[in-house]
């Protein structure tokens, strides 16, 4: 029986390979029961879709928990890139929302998030 998460944050990335069919992370979404998302990777993903897709991919981010973005997830975000400038603005936010939420952050991303740092998950890379 497969590994059950219950507190998640899903990385911008993981979502749009789901929205683009890769099967890697839609497999990863069905074994997350209770997924949550940062406001700024919704904020990402209906910034970048397309007019005819927007009903849906809004639809589909109707799916997830928006955990939003608040003073306490900023002050992290800013430690986080105090201590590591090459960490982008949007990727320390989303780590933060998931550090703030107690949750592991679900993402590909291991260039700025190795599999072995605390409260991360690389179920697949590209």
């Amino acid at each position: 029986m497969a590994q059950v998460f219950y507190e998640t944050v899903i990385d911008t990335a993981v979502l749009v390979d789901a929205l683009c069919g890769r099967e890697q992370a839609r497999a990863e979404l069905q074994r997350i029961a209770r997924p949550s998302i940062s406001r700024l990777s919704w904020l990402e993903i209906m910034g970048g879709a397309p007019q005819a897709a927007r009903d849906g991919t809004e639809a589909f981010l109707a799916r997830f928990l928006t955990r939003e973005i608040t003073p306490e997830i900023s002050r992290r975000a800013s430690e986080l890139r105090f201590h590591r400038r090459q960490l982008s603005l949007g990727d320390a936010l989303v780590y933060a929302t998931a550090q703030e939420h107690g949750a592991i952050l679900i993402t590909r991303n291991t260039k700025d998030f190795p599999a072995q740092m605390p409260g991360i998950r690389i179920p697949y890379t590209l």
